[in-house]
């Protein structure tokens, strides 16, 4: 997991355009037309890729000493703080920053809101960020084009004692418009996401359509970009079809930066969820949650072998399980029979398999066909 790759990953995952038909919601527009507001998140846009960009070619940047690619999502929070850290400052800039869009788009901070936690009873994020941290940040975002004007870069930043200070953008101000739809956007949905910078980092515009939206709708098709085409393709077709058949997402989460997400399908007739698929850097994987498996083992005999290798051994052990008289209170223990032989599995860790490719895509999506005829 190079620093390049996680960068060319979050690439990927930056929303690419702006419906036509996309209206932002009154509270938001200041103002403003249409061509303007679609202007300013364009111009956000485009310079989350330089950032990435320059981030992925700043020798200054190395990875953290934490640093452990073999951990996938969650680690890249840790082995790679830039990110996140950069998130909270624009986030925070933007959450507090007063617009001002004449005689050009500016934002006027004071040094002690940044420090006021947005969600109530929680510690500001930017506050735990150490003084001259802060400084490397605002530095690392001056030379990025950004100007503070009446905030001293000379030495570490205390925001207590920063007073008031102005903000611009040298190369296109049109970016500071966009820098505060989108921490509008990412603070208009349910405070228990606010922590994810992968939310604001991908130039998410969609709350911006609801003004009293309270809880972030985004689907796994929103997060398939980076996938292979025919893996897009096949998610994009799958959620469809859940939807269609009577599905909802009822449980939607991002890792911390990467921007890697759960998302699970759940019969709104049986309340039991049918699959999952979870994303993240290091790929993609589809879970079957079985909770029909005893009238579905004929689905066993159209396994291939390494499939069904994978089912009876490996993740699929709980170790537990191995407890003498080991009952699991969450209802994951399967028994099944397979060519006379008995095996006992936990579905939560039994039936994940990564997509690819090279996947039977079909027998998968057979499989789910079966789940959703007996709930």
């Amino acid at each position: 997991m190079k620093k390049s790759d996680v960068c060319n990953y979050l690439k990927g995952l930056v929303i690419p355009h702006m419906p036509d038909d996309f209206v932002i919601a009154k509270p938001f527009r200041h103002g403003l037309d249409d061509i303007e507001l679609k202007r300013g998140i364009s111009a956000f846009r485009l310079f989350l890729h330089q950032l990435f960009d320059k981030i992925a070619t700043d020798e200054n940047i190395t990875p953290a000493k934490v640093y452990a690619p073999e951990l996938g999502n969650d680690s890249i929070r840790d082995s790679f703080p830039i990110f996140n850290d950069i998130a909270v400052v624009l986030f925070s800039l933007g959450i507090y920053g007063e617009l001002k869009t004449e005689p050009r788009y500016e934002l006027t901070v004071d040094g002690n809101d940044l420090l006021t936690p947005f969600i109530s009873k929680k510690p500001s994020a930017i506050k735990k960020l150490n003084n001259k941290r802060k400084l490397e940040l605002f530095s690392f975002l001056s030379d990025m084009g950004f100007y503070f004007e009446d905030l001293n870069l000379d030495n570490d930043i205390d925001l207590s004692k920063a007073g008031t200070f102005y903000i611009t953008y040298e190369n296109d101000d049109f970016l500071i418009l966009g820098l505060k739809l989108i921490a509008q956007a990412l603070g208009n949905i349910d405070a228990n996401f606010l922590k994810l910078a992968s939310v604001f980092m991908r130039c998410d515009f969609y709350p911006l359509a609801n003004a009293t939206i309270k809880k972030h709708t985004a689907s796994a098709s929103a997060f398939a970009n980076p996938q292979s085409s025919q893996i897009r393709n096949w998610i994009v077709n799958l959620e469809r079809h859940l939807m269609a058949s009577g599905c909802k997402i009822s449980c939607f989460s991002l890792s911390n930066t990467t921007g890697g997400g759960s998302f699970s399908y759940v019969s709104r007739k049986s309340k039991k969820t049918v699959c999952s698929i979870n994303m993240g850097i290091l790929g993609c994987e589809i879970s079957i949650h079985g909770n029909h498996f005893s009238n579905e083992c004929s689905i066993l005999a159209e396994l291939p072998e390494n499939m069904l290798n994978f089912i009876k051994t490996g993740r699929s052990i709980c170790g537990k399980m191995q407890e003498p008289n080991f009952k699991c209170k969450h209802g994951g223990q399967f028994k099944f029979t397979h060519n006379g032989e008995t095996f006992e599995i936990c579905k939560w860790g039994g039936f994940n398999f990564a997509l690819s490719d090279k996947s039977d895509l079909p027998l998968y999506r057979k499989w789910i066909d079966l789940e959703l005829a007996w709930s």
